[in-house]
């Protein structure tokens, strides 16, 4: 056993051997082929003097016209379309300007510029710079033309321009013309019932906490004491406050 183990380590450094050599021998041979590659001079090659003189033609630069042809020819779409159409939304119509209000005046007592203007052509209202009437803002204002602004757009008209007519303004008076002549013919106002004279202290109806309320006439004075409750009696302000509270 022992001896044919050291038979198998002795033909294993023989091969180990052998392979080592065979190494060493390709590596010089390579190393013999690359020198004798490098030690090789390359030769210069002569030009003639004519491919000197003429020189090669310069390449044309490509234009996109020249591909138009293989745009309207293309194989997968043979209807294909080279007129590009973009089709566009319609514009929206200009919005129309409504109706300017009507003008019966103008004040100014130092405070800024006050116009009096109606929308309806019916009533009229004071409008001070900056308030919006209908469509429209007042922008400025004087006794002879007005300011307004519309959609961001400045607008000024003469005030002679824009006074009411004459059938407007009698239609604007006409409520308060109405309002008035009802006042005129209302019935009188009925006659003012005083309460009677020198009731008997005594407490009227409950007004909740325990306390009731005076009746009208009832002129006793503050402290006067009947059927178990006290009068108090103050004065505010706002007038006289009367109250009867239990005197138990």
């Amino acid at each position: 056993m022992k001896r044919s183990i050291v038979l198998l380590n002795l033909l294993l450094i023989a091969i180990l051997g052998a392979g080592s050599y065979e190494l060493r021998r390709r590596w010089l041979e390579a190393r013999a082929r690359e020198a004798s590659l490098l030690a090789v001079k390359a030769i210069p090659v002569p030009s003639s003097p004519q491919s000197n003189q003429i020189a090669a033609p310069a390449p044309q630069k490509l234009q996109s016209v020249q591909y138009f042809e293989v745009a309207e020819r293309f194989l997968f779409s043979r209807d294909r379309n080279p007129n590009v159409v973009i089709e566009r939304k319609p514009e929206p119509p200009p919005k129309v300007m409504p109706n300017f209000p009507s003008v019966f005046g103008v004040m100014d007592i130092g405070m800024g510029p006050t116009v009096f203007m109606s929308v309806d052509r019916a009533s009229q209202q004071g409008y001070k710079l900056g308030d919006k009437i209908g469509e429209f803002t007042l922008v400025a204002a004087n006794q002879k033309e007005i300011t307004f602004e519309w959609e961001g757009k400045p607008i000024t008209k003469a005030l002679d321009d824009l006074r009411a007519k004459p059938h407007e303004t009698a239609a604007a008076q006409a409520p308060i013309e109405r309002m008035n002549s009802n006042i005129n013919n209302a019935p009188p106002p009925a006659p003012i019932q005083r309460p009677p004279e020198n009731v008997r202290p005594a407490p009227g109806v409950d007004i909740g906490g325990g306390r009731r309320g005076c009746l009208p006439g009832d002129s006793s004075p503050a402290g006067t004491v009947a059927d178990g409750y006290k009068k108090v009696s103050t004065n505010y302000a706002f007038g006289p406050i009367c109250y009867w509270e239990s005197s138990r």
